[in-house]
């Protein structure tokens, strides 16, 4: 059985670790939005003829950006769930293409 002390031991290892993952989510997360408004300001100063393209694709990368920023990962499983209940021959399809995609690449070397 385990002692009182090694009982709080583990529950402070556990709340380190956790707090550790949140983190690194948290990080992981800002850095993949502050990427995507990247994107989206190169893709706004980009060339006259590709303007309007450029333009939408930057306004959903940075509504993309916006998404990631104020959403945990429960929301966004939770989100995921939804779209893929919703459209499940599209989401298939995608999946399929992402990991033939994949293969190609990881092929390759």
């Amino acid at each position: 059985m385990a002692t009182p002390t090694t009982s709080t031991n583990l529950q402070d290892g556990a709340h380190r670790a956790q707090d550790m993952a949140s983190d690194a989510f948290r990080t992981g997360r800002t850095a993949t939005a502050d990427m995507l408004d990247g994107a989206a300001s190169k893709l706004t100063s980009g060339s006259d003829k590709m303007a309007d393209a450029g333009h939408g694709m930057a306004d959903r990368l940075g509504a993309s950006a916006s998404y990631v920023r104020d959403n945990g990962a429960k929301a966004m499983l939770a989100d995921m769930e939804t779209l893929v209940k919703a459209h499940p021959g599209k989401f298939l399809l995608g999946a399929i293409v992402v990991g033939f995609l994949a293969g190609r690449a990881l092929s390759r070397d």
